[in-house]
């Protein structure tokens, strides 16, 4: 695939949009089509929102008894979509150009609105306790659950979403009340990606957002308990599944945080063990031997730790040889290392797929935000990818040697009951 130039030498362009309001452009001309991504810093992390039904207040915002904002942003063809994750409130907008005036018109409507639908918060309230009586069939959400409870304590806010949830909020009034807080919060930044010059970006950001508050809400920031130590987890643990025929296997431990110095000897390291068709997991349990269809890695961490594991499944007869497997690659892993070859091919992988991020003005765009949020440099996630190109092989394999050691992993396995 070829990526246009634009985006391979892309730039974000930023200006001060008011005293607590960032604004951000990444131009693409090719199409009249506009993306905009606003975000307010507060997410389901945050003790506040929690307490005030924060997501709630955010998420249900464009729903009116009458349907009249819908109905609008529909007449226009415009997508808008408003969601809470662990560190910001989200809104998206698409639209053509010529419409974009219109759509931020609404967008404005949307978050002054103060008629929220009733009925659609208690059928949201019912859906919610409904999806979560779903979570005890579905093997991949257990198998995460047994992890972050082993990991994290009881009021970490990473095991929120594996723990059975609040009840959707209906208090309108209160509701209409956090929203406006919301997206009142210091910190703020409106992104445009698309058919737009700077002045034009600047004239659609001024005016968009009320003005900020300079009074923060006690509990907004998010407050993280420690991780448990190796020593005090549980090294294995059966999660006994009704009408299992198959046996699903996680080794897993503590992610490394994307901050960590050791972060680019640990994309290189994961990459060989679990990341590609022709991984050494990948090849030892299903290329060699036909134990599974599926094998890799996955890594649920950011600045902060998350989860890591090394995953797959089996038929249940197949489920103590394939086991054995599984440890047993990532022990030849942690003893012996990579070769020359998969470090050369791994580096080449990481610093290859980078284009593939950059195809569009908003996943331009998109990176930059995520950097913002996380509270990273410009360029931060890219310059980490040219790290691990200068390191040499047996400073990655260091790395392995300490991180993959058997005593910092424990075994999770989905069961038939």
């Amino acid at each position: 695939m070829v990526v246009p130039a634009l985006f391979l030498a892309a730039s974000v362009l930023t200006w001060t949009v008011d005293a607590g309001t960032q604004g951000a452009l990444v131009e693409d001309h090719r199409a009249p089509l506009v993306a905009v991504t606003i975000e307010f810093p507060v997410g389901t992390w945050s003790p506040w929102a929690r307490t005030h039904h924060a997501d709630d207040a955010f998420s249900y915002q464009d729903d009116d008894p009458a349907r009249s904002l819908r109905k609008r942003a529909d007449a226009l063809a415009a997508t808008i979509d408003l969601g809470m994750g662990r560190r910001s409130a989200i809104l998206t907008v698409r639209c053509l150009k010529g419409d974009l005036d219109a759509t931020l018109a609404l967008v404005k409507d949307i978050l002054a609105n103060t008629r929220y639908d009733g009925h659609e918060l208690k059928r949201a309230r019912r859906e919610t306790a409904v999806l979560w009586r779903g979570n005890e069939t579905d093997v991949a959400f257990r198998m995460a659950q047994a992890a972050a409870r082993i990991l994290f304590t009881p009021d970490d806010p990473r095991r929120l979403p594996y723990e059975k949830p609040e009840t959707v909020g209906t208090d309108i009034p209160k509701l209409v009340a956090t929203r406006d807080q919301v997206v009142r919060l210091p910190g703020r930044v409106v992104g445009f990606a698309g058919d737009l010059t700077l002045d034009e970006a600047k004239r659609a950001a001024e005016g968009l957002l009320p003005a900020s508050d300079a009074a923060v809400p006690d509990g907004v920031a998010p407050r993280l308990g420690a991780i448990t130590p190796p020593a005090s987890r549980a090294k294995e643990q059966d999660i006994a599944m009704r009408k299992l025929t198959q046996v699903y296997l996680a080794l897993g431990r503590d992610s490394l945080p994307w901050t960590d110095p050791r972060r680019p000897a640990f994309l290189v390291a994961d990459h060989v063990l679990g990341g590609h068709f022709y991984s050494r997991l990948y090849v030892a349990l299903r290329h060699d031997a036909g134990d599974t269809y599926g094998a890799g890695t996955s890594d649920r961490g950011d600045v902060v730790a998350g989860t890591y594991s090394a995953t797959t499944f089996t038929r249940a007869e197949n489920a103590k040889a394939i086991e054995a497997k599984l440890r047993g690659v990532v022990n030849v892993f942690q003893e012996k290392g990579i070769t020359e070859e998969e470090l050369a091919a791994a580096v080449s992988y990481l610093r290859g797929n980078r284009a593939f991020d950059r195809q569009s003005a908003g996943q331009v765009l998109g990176r930059f935000m995520t950097e913002r949020r996380l509270g990273l440099a410009p360029g931060f996630l890219d310059e980490q990818i040219e790290r691990a190109s200068t390191l040499s092989l047996d400073e990655i394999n260091a790395f392995i040697r300490e991180f993959y050691e058997s005593s910092q992993f424990s075994m999770l396995r989905a069961v038939p009951h």
